[in-house]
């Protein structure tokens, strides 16, 4: 198969955005073209990549899956879903997700021997309605799998909308009022969140002390309120694995949120990009010690 050229998060998103008809679980047409541009994209980067197929109403979807050191048993999953919810763009919503799973891999695979554990990157299909929350979604699916077969998992991150930033004041909501008292006002930042039993794992990815070029935040959310963080890692604490969500919080700064206005113009890929970086950092950053 023809490998292309690595390209910029810029060229991710405008080709998600741009595939016609949009990448709904309708179209299977679209969703195939989509898992196949990734798994070139991954190609290009001389990674491992396979499709793991599942069968939903009579029809067969792909989460595609990229590996770094495949020799380790230990294994950290980088993720994020590739399907969009009804006839939209899905700039935020999730392409700029894919872009930020791609350049992840792009980046470590430059410091695969330094990683002492196995990488592998995941794009889901089918997170979005009708879906979401049921045993069809492709995160549910490979959660399962890692289950199943006793993978030992150190943890898995969750991108999810990380495209999106304002300086407009009063631009950042959140799901609980108190929250208003102790984060910014000005949706500006990136959310690292994690429930309760994954707060150890956020705290391993030290996010607070990486050198990064855009201020973030750690939230551990309460179990009772873990269901507002809707996103493929609610599968993963499922499971029993530890899972974070990196996010630039969703509709509670973007109101572009499922609707017509979520296109490519609204995104912000410079801080896009240090977010990415950051959570390079934070994974090269990690060792032995600090996930056993």
């Amino acid at each position: 198969m023809l490998k292309i050229k690595p390209q910029s998060i810029q060229d991710t998103v405008k080709y998600l955005t741009h595939i016609q008809p949009p990448r709904n679980y309708k179209n299977i047409k679209s969703l195939n073209n989509v898992a196949n541009y990734i798994k070139n994209r991954f190609n290009a980067l001389d990674l491992e990549v396979s499709y793991q197929e599942f069968e939903v109403d009579g029809n067969i979807y792909k989460n595609v899956i990229a590996t770094i050191n495949p020799q380790y048993s230990k294994r950290l999953i980088v993720g994020g879903h590739y399907d969009v919810c009804g006839n939209f763009q899905g700039a935020d919503d999730n392409a700029s997700a894919i872009a930020g799973i791609i350049e992840t891999s792009k980046q470590l695979k430059e410091y695969e021997k330094e990683l002492l554990f196995r990488v592998d990157f995941v794009a889901f299909c089918l997170e979005e309605p009708p879906y979401f929350g049921t045993e069809q979604m492709g995160s549910f699916i490979h959660a399962k799998y890692l289950k199943d077969n006793n993978i030992d998992v150190i943890g898995m991150i969750n991108y999810e909308m990380i495209g999106y930033y304002t300086d407009e004041p009063n631009s950042q909501d959140y799901p609980i009022p108190q929250m208003k008292e102790i984060y910014p006002s000005v949706g500006n930042f990136i959310a690292n969140v994690s429930n309760e039993n994954s707060a150890a794992f956020l705290k391993r990815l030290n996010f607070d002390n990486i050198k990064k070029d855009i201020d973030s935040y750690d939230i551990v959310l309460p179990e009772i309120f873990t269901h507002i963080t809707a996103s493929d890692h609610l599968n993963y604490w499922s499971m029993g694995f530890n899972a974070v969500m990196v996010t630039d919080t969703a509709h509670f700064r973007n109101k572009n949120y499922h609707t017509v206005d979520d296109t490519y113009e609204t995104i912000d890929f410079s801080k896009m990009q240090y977010v990415i970086d950051m959570v390079v950092r934070s994974i090269i950053n990690l060792t032995i010690n600090s996930i056993k």
